[in-house]
């Protein structure tokens, strides 16, 4: 062990110290055996669940997705400035008007006007396309039909040049179609026009969802699946719902990607505002189910900062409302997306051991939260055992979690992992809780019913103020059975616990780096007491601690300097507009989450995970 050494490794990831060696390896033999094993009984694609298991159709250089009509495909145009219902033409893709990419038609095609009308001639169970012009208005809400296979999907997109084209549907859905199948939406914007006051059309807080998907019995018609919306823009909803739960079909191969939710809310009546709202309870699905890739969730389930106690007047942020929220589901990957500045929760998991309703095979990686109140609960509204099952939360950022405190509660929560029975929290960085917070925490991992099998490897946490409580918290340690805290940095430049541990099932190796400036004597919090090294280690086993102060290469990076780093601005609303901008038609890979991540992981002496490596005009993170 060192106290107070100005030693600082090259390298966060330090080599598996000889401590203690021989219940080290058989506890990380133990958590790998777990989660292959169980990966492979539970996952009908055996292994881990990767974007290939989703039956996507081929992307180009850029990542888009390119999709080709069928021979005996319908192509369908529609222009709402320039296009007649009267006179509007059904095309194939041989007919000499299309030439050899149906968005890009090389002859002038004779559009509908109207969306209503256009979907007359699309088929259902066919692989047909409607093609709305770039550029034009609608108010309507988006009729859908169903394709005939993943491979042959029906689409509905934009054709010619300019911005998305746009469907104000007011108080109506964004998607009016309940039961999608073999199904490809790219390129739309939805909005709620006349309950966002913050555009020219605002009427009442009166309101629909954005898209409402509900699988049907076994036996009927109505299955959800192969869906991907790729992108698409949402605005101003109150919601987005896909439902999965028994009695219904489980939903499969649901894909959301390269789109942005944005400022969903509820201003009155029942139930939540949610970016994203799943629900898989009562399934033993062994099919991937969903996955949402580089998006922006932004600013969901609220309008406005919260004066009352949860109120929903005129959009108020609650504690129940979250950018998503996925209760009792399975096999979901979660991958590069932003979500910023939720009402309550970037992501929100729950699960019911009651019914056997676990929440299992969840992969949740190289995402960046920044604002809110928490980045990651997984064990929200329960103290039931193991009710979480092979989650993989990795290589995500987390920075400035709480700072604009949107329900008006005092609050900072990265990640919490409560009655989990395997997974892994593995290569994540927690940095800059720089605003005076009294319940403040990077990591909590709970027991109160029971937690199985967790690895808390290879995490930093950087300028975290953290509170009176520890900036890591490891609890229950008398409900865990196995969980290893190995290679972990911990660093707060104020005076907090750095870490909070009730013993038990916690085991400590490898070299855990810690800092902050409180005196040698009050580093950590042992069942409540405030101790220094030596006590911590007799009361942890982790001999291989240092505390010593930590050279981070450049901890003053964070997206405000980041926005600044690409030529984009200076601030944080730079940052949002920067983001905002993103589109197929505008596309910039500096500000994907996997870039920016790699620029701060960079600054906190992380290596870099290659997240997205199409970089725009020569640029380098």
């Amino acid at each position: 062990m060192t106290s107070k050494t100005s030693s600082m490794p090259e390298r966060v990831r330090a080599p598996l110290g000889p401590q203690p060696a021989r219940a080290v390896r058989h506890l990380l033999a133990l958590f790998f055996g777990l989660f292959v094993l169980s990966a492979g009984t539970a996952w009908a694609g055996g292994g881990e669940l990767t974007a290939a298991d989703f039956n996507l159709p081929p992307q180009d250089a850029q990542g888009w997705s390119v999709l080709t009509p069928s021979v005996d495909s319908r192509l369908i145009y529609v222009d709402s400035t320039n296009g007649s219902d009267g006179n509007g033409q059904v095309y194939s893709p041989s007919s000499p008007q299309i030439g050899p990419d149906p968005t890009r038609p090389v002859g002038q095609v004779q559009a509908f006007r109207t969306l209503s009308a256009a979907i007359q001639q699309v088929r259902n169970g066919q692989p047909d396309w409607m093609l709305l012009r770039a550029g034009r208005v609608w108010q309507e809400s988006l009729p859908i039909r169903r394709g005939r296979s993943p491979a042959e999907r029906s689409v509905i997109t934009s054709w010619g040049d300019g911005a998305r084209p746009e469907l104000r549907t007011g108080t109506g859905r964004g998607i009016s179609g309940n039961y999608p199948e073999n199904l490809a939406i790219i390129g739309l914007r939805f909005w709620a026009h006349t309950r966002d006051p913050e555009g020219p059309f605002f009427t009442s807080y009166d309101g629909s969802d954005g898209f409402s998907f509900i699988s049907t019995p076994p036996g009927q018609s109505g299955k959800v699946r192969n869906v991907l919306i790729e992108d698409c823009f949402f605005r101003s909803y109150e919601s987005n719902g896909i439902n999965g739960a028994l009695p219904r079909e489980p939903v499969e191969r649901i894909v959301i990607r390269r789109s942005i939710i944005s400022r969903n809310f509820k201003s009155a009546g029942e139930g939540h505002s949610q970016g994203l709202y799943h629900t898989g309870r009562g399934q033993t699905t062994a099919v991937p189910v969903l996955m949402l890739q580089e998006n922006l969730f932004d600013h969901n389930g609220w309008r406005i900062q919260s004066t009352s106690n949860n109120g929903k007047e005129d959009g108020q942020a609650t504690i129940f409302n979250h950018n998503t929220y996925f209760s009792s589901t399975r096999n979901i990957l979660f991958q590069r997306n932003l979500f910023l500045r939720a009402s309550s929760i970037g992501n929100k998991w729950t699960a019911y051991h009651d019914d056997g309703s676990l929440s299992e095979n969840i992969v949740i990686e190289d995402n960046l939260y920044a604002e809110g109140e928490i980045g990651i609960s997984i064990g929200g509204n329960e103290d039931e055992p193991f009710r979480f099952d092979r989650i993989g939360i990795r290589n995500n950022v987390f920075t400035d979690i709480g700072r604009t405190r949107p329900t008006n509660r005092s609050l900072s929560w990265s990640v919490e992992a409560k009655d989990w029975h395997t997974g892994e929290i593995t290569g994540n960085l927690f940095i800059h809780q720089r605003a005076a917070m009294s319940n403040v925490y990077g990591l909590a991992v709970v027991a109160i019913g029971q937690a199985g099998t967790i690895l808390v490897e290879n995490n930093v946490f950087g300028n975290m103020r953290g509170g009176s409580d520890g900036i890591v918290r490891l609890l229950n340690g008398n409900n865990v059975e196995n969980v290893l805290f190995h290679n972990n940095v911990v660093q707060s430049p104020t005076a907090t616990p750095l870490v909070a541990l009730q013993p038990g099932g916690y085991v400590f190796s490898g070299n855990n780096l810690y800092h902050s400036t409180s005196d040698e004597e009050r580093m950590f919090r042992v069942n409540g007491d405030r101790v220094g090294l030596p006590e911590w280690i007799a009361a942890s086993g982790d001999t291989g601690a240092t505390v010593a102060p930590i050279g981070f290469p450049a901890p003053e990076r964070d997206l405000e300097t980041y926005v600044a780093h690409v030529g984009l601005g200076s601030g944080f609303e730079d940052f949002l507009t920067a983001v905002y901008g993103q589109s197929r038609s505008s596309w910039n890979p500096a500000l994907t989450a996997g870039v920016i991540n790699d620029w701060l992981r960079a600054g906190f002496g992380m290596p870099q995970t290659g997240g997205d490596v199409i970089f725009a005009d020569g640029f380098q993170p």
